[in-house]
């Protein structure tokens, strides 16, 4: 024989019941498992550390753009003002004759990487 359950009777009653110490209990389980009996001081030792070491990463790179001024490497830097990168490539072309560019240009139209 099946009741149909009306829960308009029921109302905001919790139908559970659990024994009474019961979360305060569980809580300290979850305590003794997650943090193992490891005091409180260890924690904040590990978190103040850590907030340290990001910390000097952080202005570890804050300072390395200073490391790339023209004067600090003596002027090896690229110049891009004037496109000194390019000058190679464009002599290298220039020295090529005629065939060996028609041949250059044919190997990149038939290139599946270049296309």
């Amino acid at each position: 024989m099946k009741k149909e359950l009306d829960f308009d009777d029921i109302g905001k009653k919790t139908p559970y019941r659990v024994p009474e110490g019961f979360f305060d209990e569980m809580q300290r389980n979850v305590r003794k498992h997650t943090y193992g009996g490891k005091p409180a001081g260890h924690r904040l030792w590990i978190t103040v550390s850590a907030g340290i070491a990001i910390a000097a990463a952080l202005v570890g790179f804050l300072f390395m753009p200073s490391l790339f001024r023209e004067g600090d490497r003596g002027g090896q830097m690229l110049d891009t003002g004037n496109c000194t990168a390019a000058a190679p490539a464009d002599k290298w072309i220039r020295e090529m004759s005629d065939e060996e560019l028609e041949e250059l240009v044919s190997f990149s139209e038939s290139d599946i990487f270049l296309n």
